[in-house]
């Protein structure tokens, strides 16, 4: 990798210092699984990154011959114009406008976690239990 933009950089050292994790909210019947949703991802970060002068920018590509549809994530930092981006492949489950909705909505969801260090947390079980009394 070259020279990180420094500004860039200590722009998102701030903010995931802000930064804990997000809930899952959103919930998979298929699976029976629980998920943070690309709406509570986009809403736990978008203000911190706002906060510190960062927007992020989203947007698929082209789907391969293989069925892998690229994603590309880019922040940017307002001040300077610095920015950093990744591409991630995501399989398409389907090929069919749901199955392309679908991975881009999945590939949003966890190239931004990714990229800022984000982890899911748990909103129930041991972390929803009051701490005993001393």
């Amino acid at each position: 990798m070259t020279d990180f933009p420094k500004k860039l950089g200590a722009a998102l050292l701030k903010a995931q210092g802000e930064l804990r994790g997000v809930t899952k909210d959103g919930t998979n019947p298929h699976f029976k699984s629980k998920y943070a949703s690309l709406e509570n991802v986009t809403d736990t970060i978008r203000p911190v990154l706002q906060k510190h002068g960062v927007l992020f920018m989203q947007a698929p590509g082209s789907v391969n011959e293989h069925g892998i549809m690229a994603l590309e994530t880019i922040f940017v930092h307002a001040e300077s114009g610095e920015s950093f981006g990744s591409v991630i492949g995501v399989p398409l489950g389907k090929k069919d406008p749901q199955g392309v909705g679908s991975a881009i909505t999945y590939a949003c969801r966890y190239s931004l976690m990714a990229l800022l260090g984000l982890p899911p947390v748990d909103d129930d079980g041991e972390g929803a239990k009051q701490p005993p009394p001393p």
